[in-house]
């Protein structure tokens, strides 16, 4: 049983993956994600039910590759571009005492001082560009938002969600789009299913709310599978 938020859910999952242990979720973090995904109830005892209750299924997890041969596995999404920005810029301190308005705060002031190169992405070979880049893994995002509704940690697929313009206004858009679930019917959002992301420029990189590091990074399927209980 892990209790703790996305983060903490990230680094047992890194630890248990490929071992064939059940893992079982206490949401007690600042956002509960993966909870909301799963389902879980967000309190101690209703959580302890649903895995006293539960059933154990194999979940895929989505994988980073950097040069230097470390892996990170994450349960829903990889952010590279403005969303793991502000992840990198967050106040320590302050998301402490204010949970997830720390994040709104660090987006809307890096807003200001955002001014992308392009990312250099393939997607199963085929070449893009973009501001931004979304890798699911699952569909939510952030909460109760959907990146990527037709995503999920049962199947061994990745959704790729490649925002192509930047600036400020754009990311407002996006961001909007993303919040009432319309982001990929726009033009200027490329939203397709995929098995490997491979991402050139460097950029930083976070994954399930958490700063990982900086990009070139390839992202695919780790061939290690998960037990959750839900």
């Amino acid at each position: 049983m892990a209790a703790g938020g996305d983060g903490t859910f990230n680094e047992v999952a890194n630890a248990l993956a490929g071992t064939g242990v059940p893992m079982g979720l206490l949401p007690m973090g600042t956002t509960n994600v993966l909870a909301k995904e799963l389902r879980y109830p967000e309190d101690v005892r209703g959580a302890v039910k649903r895995i006293l209750s539960g059933n154990v299924h194999d979940a895929h997890l989505g994988r980073l590759n950097f040069p230097d041969g470390t892996e990170r596995r994450y349960f829903l999404m990889a952010g590279v571009g403005f969303d793991a920005w502000a992840v990198y810029n967050v106040d320590k301190k302050l998301k402490k005492y204010s949970g997830k308005a720390a994040y709104i705060l660090s987006g809307l002031k890096n807003l200001l001082r955002w001014n992308p190169e392009p990312l250099k992405i393939r997607l199963d070979g085929e070449e893009y560009r973009a501001a931004s880049a979304i890798i699911c893994k699952g569909a939510s995002y952030g909460g109760y938002m959907k990146a990527a509704p037709h995503a999920s940690i049962m199947d061994p697929t990745l959704y790729a969600v490649l925002m192509r313009k930047k600036g400020r206004l754009s990311v407002l858009k996006y961001t909007a789009g993303i919040l009432i679930g319309i982001h990929t019917r726009f033009r200027d959002v490329v939203y397709r299913e995929c098995n490997k992301v491979e991402i050139a420029s460097p950029a930083h990189v976070q994954a399930d709310g958490d700063y990982i590091g900086k990009s070139p990074v390839v992202i695919d399927i780790s061939p290690e599978m998960l037990r959750l209980i839900f």
